[in-house]
């Protein structure tokens, strides 16, 4: 919250800070399903990121969940990589039509388009997925290694909503020197409106707001 001469901050212990300035860097969450199995999975066949785990399942089954831009693009990864993706989106494709075009011209491809996830089921590690279709109301379970939840990820700007300017995505707008509309508030990595999410994006983004900040506390206390 904002106080005279800066902000306070209340952290998880109760513990209150004070301070002239504050960098907002606290990242993003992803989407959850919400389905069981998922919570139970996490880290043992189930993903949240192409990129980072895709190698692991080289010469494997997996499932890809999402029909937009990062599901289009971790299908894209993926193809190169797994054995067979299996795609499962509660709508038709949604991302942009060149990486669409991309994905369908894979021979190792089987779509589930307008099919949603029942459960995500498994023994120690994961076995596979449960899907229905929304149009017939079938049910199917397909054996899968590796499940690719890309469904999108939640900003982490609760803590500023109402005093930092947040977009459409709920993402902490900044301009190019990480300030935001409140004198004093910087913000940086994935929580702001920066494209490309990205561990070395966050990390330059996160020096900048730092040489920033300190340029902002030595025009303040000169």
């Amino acid at each position: 919250s904002r106080i005279d001469g800066g902000f306070e901050v209340t952290a998880d212990d109760g513990e209150s800070y004070r301070a002239r300035a504050v960098i907002a860097a606290t990242g993003k969450r992803p989407r959850m399903l919400g389905v069981p199995g998922e919570e139970q999975f996490k880290g043992r066949g189930v993903t949240y990121c192409s990129v980072c785990d895709g190698p692991i399942f080289s010469g494997q089954k997996v499932a890809v969940i999402g029909g937009g831009n990062a599901a289009l693009e971790a299908i894209d990864d993926m193809t190169k990589i797994a054995e067979h993706i299996y795609v499962i989106s509660v709508t038709p494709f949604t991302g942009d039509r060149v990486l669409i075009d991309r994905v369908q011209a894979a021979d190792n491809l089987t779509l589930f388009l307008e099919h949603e996830v029942l459960s995500i089921y498994g023994d120690k590690l994961v076995d596979g997925i449960e899907i229905r279709d929304l149009k017939g109301g079938e049910v199917k379970k397909i054996a899968s290694s590796g499940i690719f939840v890309e469904i999108g990820l939640l900003p982490n700007s609760e803590p500023f909503k109402g005093v930092a300017e947040l977009n459409d995505n709920g993402e902490i707008v900044v301009d190019c020197h990480n300030e935001t509309i409140v004198p004093g508030l910087f913000a940086a990595g994935d929580v702001t409106n920066v494209p490309e999410k990205q561990i070395v994006v966050a990390a330059g983004e996160g020096a900048k707001a730092a040489l920033q900040a300190h340029k902002y506390l030595q025009r303040l206390l000169s």
